[in-house]
Formats: structure tokens, C-alpha cells, sequence
């Protein structure tokens, strides 16, 4: 596993969130756009004194083939309303299509220097944007690897972090409210929010932990009003984060780090779910508080609830069996036409999945066309879904109507099954795709005229 010094959860920021400076407010603008209009986003945004660090990962519905080209003609306006000395950029668009953009910003009043650094492709759009000033600490960002972090924060008055205090014990009188106390230990097989880099007994964090079910996102806000007027000190670091999935918002996240009382203390809360979960760690000094776990899963795990079925979820054998039982099937019938074939990636046509832009992502397909009805696609596209137990959806506002399952299985190859059905022609296609290479899959864009076999 990557070491992560630390890592903060990184999934967008806030619309009503206030910047130091206009450059920040633009960077922002451009991270909230991205989000409204992409699979998944994760932005961060951490400030200590007059440092800030905005950085995101944006994952494009690649299905148009220019996705991520018309995403950037639309924030190209943004990008040129940063005060920039030097702009650099540099694509490549004939094998491959990516590219960078580089900008080196007029550092605003107070600040030393500041620059903004943008890279994508067709399935992903990542950015950072920096600001350095003296006299303030270093941020440690979840890139920090090959920096060794720091919080010799000075203390500050306990009166200046009553109001977050306040709000915990607030939370715990609350009908409902889950209290526990616990120490968390690094384990190699799961994912952490914050992670200092130790393992076995030295990585044993005491942690007090409140939980909320059934709240609003209001109840989360709070949080960010407690947090506010700590925002610019040169002795906290505020990090702030949500996660947004096909343009919906799915978790927020604010994360606080200080000294107070002689003591190293970190205020970790996160919206997820409609609960609120804050992890509060005070210990003698920040080199021992060293895990905080994915606290999603941690929300999950206190709800009684199972891990979130994720794309990364194998296949049951009993919906396996269902579906090679449909492709058999149809594959017998009188008018059935089938071909067993290879997709290879290429820059020349839409793709329905496209995974692992840097090699061919040879995918193994069967395909299927047969005369049905609209309602017999219903019922075959009900009957998956109900058995389903990864990531799957219809669409019946698309043309041809879809139904779609994914997922990846103990080799971290990635599998797909496609319904595809034309209205006008009565027509059923059944796509079966394998991907034969770990994190690889390709998968053109759907037609009734058969590919060739391979």
C-alpha cells in the first residue's frame, strides 16, 4: 500500500465555502463545475495559515469520445481568469489523448508564490493548486510521501477551540447518539482517512468516537461554522472534502489538527449515509496519532450495515450462472446471430467502458442479436437486477434502452454484461466482455451491425 503522510479523505468542496483570495475562489469554481458534470469527484482543500492546497481527482463519463475535451473547452474561461506569469500546456491526441496544463500564478498579497498544475485524459482529470508563504507551516498533503510531516504546532488558548469542544458534547447528549471509545491499529488490508506511516503496536491510536444516525446535512455545517474561525491560523490546519458521484453529493468531510492544553488534538467529521460520525484523538504529540480509519466504513461498520457494494465487488456464482444460462439461450434461438470477438482500445470511436488508457486493454466480448419484445427485455433486465450484487442500472431514457452490470473480480480484471434494446427494430444485443489484463477493459459504443469475428 502507498504511504500516505497523512492521507485525508479526498473525495467536492462546498459551493458556500469562503476562500482567502479570488485566485482561490476561481480554483474552487473550477472544482465545483467538474464535480456537477463527472462520474466521480474528490476534491480537498487544506489551508494552514496563509498555505492552501486545493487538489482533486475528477473521474469523466467517457462515454462521448470528446468528454473530457468538452469539459475543458468549458473551463477554459476559468483557467484564463487565474493570474497567471507562465502558461505551459501539452497534449498528445493522436494514439493517446492526454495532456497538461501548467501555470505559474502571480502570487497575491502576502503570499511568496503559487501555481496551478492540471493533467487528463479520457477517463480522468486531476489538479493542484498551491500557495506558499513564509512564517506559516507546511501543509502535509496526501502527495507528501517523500516529506517527512511536522505539527509542532504552538499552543493555542483553550478558549479559541471551546466551540468545538462544546459541539461534541453536544452530539453526545443527543437521543441516539453512539459513544465509543477505542484504539485504532493499522491493518495492511484496509483503507485509512489519516495515516501517519506506522505499523503493528506503534501505529495504536486512542480514539473517542460519536455517532448520529438518521441527521441532516445541516447538522454537518455545523462542524464547518465551528471550524471557520480557525481558518488562516498558523497553528491549525483545516481540511475540508466531499465526495460527489454522477453529479450527486455523497459524503462531506471536515478535519481539524491543533495543540491545545499541551496536547495534540484532531477533530475528524464526516457526513455520510445521514450520519455524522466525528472522531475526536488527544495525545501527547502528533506522532501518536497515527490511524484513523476509512470512516466510511466505520459508519457502515457501526450501523450494522455491510461494505457498500462498490464496483470492486466479484460476481456471485448464482448470478454468473444467470448469466451465461440468458447467453445460451438466446445464443439457440432460430433468428439468433452471435460472434465471439476481441476489442482493443483505440482513439477512433466512442467507448460504452474504457479502463487503463495506456495499453490496448484487450477485452474478451460474446455478442448476441435476437428479435424480443419490449416487454420480455423488461422482465430479463428486472430479473438481473434483482440478482444483481455489483454495480448495475437501466436506463430506459437512452436509446437503445440499457441495462448494465460491472464488476471486477479477486485478479482485478474487469467484467461487463450489456443489454442493449432497440424499441424500433425489436431488437435485443447481449454483450458479455471480459477483461483480460488487470485494471484494463474496453468496450466500444453499442451497434447492431456485428463485428467482425476474431
Amino acid at each position: 500500500m502507498k504511504r500516505l503522510f497523512p492521507l485525508i479523505i479526498s473525495l467536492v468542496i462546498p459551493l458556500g465555502m469562503a476562500a482567502q483570495r479570488q485566485t482561490d475562489k476561481t480554483v474552487m469554481d473550477i472544482a465545483n463545475y467538474l464535480n456537477e458534470h463527472c462520474l466521480e469527484g474528490a476534491v480537498t482543500d487544506a489551508v494552514c495559515g496563509r498555505n492552501r492546497t486545493i487538489y482533486g481527482n475528477i473521474v469523466v463519463n467517457n462515454g462521448p469520445l470528446h468528454a473530457t475535451a468538452t469539459l475543458l473547452d468549458k473551463i477554459e474561461p476559468l483557467i484564463k481568469r487565474l493570474p497567471h506569469k507562465h502558461r505551459m500546456t501539452d497534449e498528445q491526441a493522436d494514439e493517446i489523448f492526454r495532456g497538461r496544463i501548467a501555470m505559474r500564478l502571480h502570487p497575491e498579497q502576502g503570499d511568496t508564490s503559487a501555481f496551478f498544475l492540471m493533467d487528463y485524459n479520457r477517463t480522468m482529470v486531476s489538479f493542484r493548486y498551491g500557495v506558499n508563504s513564509p512564517k506559516s507551516i507546511n501543509i502535509v498533503t496526501e502527495r507528501a510521501s517523500d516529506v517527512k510531516p511536522n505539527f509542532n504546532y504552538h499552543d493555542l488558548p483553550t478558549d479559541s477551540v471551546a466551540a468545538i469542544a462544546n459541539l461534541l458534547r453536544q452530539m453526545e447528549q443527543r437521543p441516539g447518539a453512539l459513544v465509543i471509545d477505542t484504539v485504532f491499529c493499522y491493518s495492511e488490508n484496509e483503507t485509512y482517512d489519516w495515516w501517519m506511516g506506522a505499523k503493528g503496536d506503534a501505529s495504536r491510536t486512542p480514539a473517542h468516537v460519536v455517532l448520529l444516525q438518521g441527521v441532516q446535512q445541516h447538522d454537518f455545517l455545523a462542524w464547518s461554522e465551528a471550524l471557520a474561525p480557525l481558518s488562516g491560523t498558523p497553528d491549525v490546519t483545516i481540511y475540508k472534502s466531499s465526495n460527489h458521484k454522477d453529479g450527486n453529493l455523497l459524503l462531506l468531510g471536515a478535519t481539524a489538527s491543533f495543540c491545545t492544553g499541551g496536547a495534540f488534538c484532531l477533530y475528524h467529521a464526516v457526513f455520510y449515509h445521514d450520519c455524522l460520525c466525528v472522531v475526536r484523538v488527544v495525545v501527547p504529540t502528533w506522532r501518536q496519532c497515527n490511524t484513523v480509519p476509512d470512516t466510511r466504513e466505520l459508519i457502515d461498520h457501526l450501523c450494522g450495515r455491510a461494505k457498500t457494494t462498490q464496483q470492486t465487488n466479484d460476481i456471485s456464482p448464482e448470478l454468473n450462472q444467470e448469466l451465461t444460462t440468458i447467453m445460451e439461450t438466446m445464443r439457440s434461438r432460430s433468428d439468433a446471430q452471435a460472434v465471439d470477438t476481441l476489442f482493443i482500445s483505440n482513439d477512433h470511436e466512442g467507448h460504452e467502458w474504457w479502463i487503463g488508457l495506456d495499453g490496448p486493454c484487450p477485452t474478451k466480448a460474446q455478442i448476441v442479436r435476437t428479435r424480443c419484445s419490449r416487454e420480455e427485455y423488461q422482465a430479463l433486465s428486472a430479473r438481473l437486477l434483482a440478482l444483481s450484487n455489483v454495480e448495475s442500472g437501466n436506463d430506459e431514457r437512452l436509446s437503445p434502452n440499457r441495462t448494465v452490470l460491472r464488476w471486477m473480480d479477486g485478479k482485478d480484471c474487469y467484467h461487463a454484461f450489456y443489454l442493449y434494446y432497440y424499441i424500433q427494430q425489436q431488437l435485443l444485443l447481449l454483450e458479455r466482455a471480459d477483461g483480460l489484463e488487470p485494471n484494463s477493459i474496453c468496450i466500444p459504443r453499442s451497434s447492431l451491425s456485428l463485428p467482425e469475428m476474431k
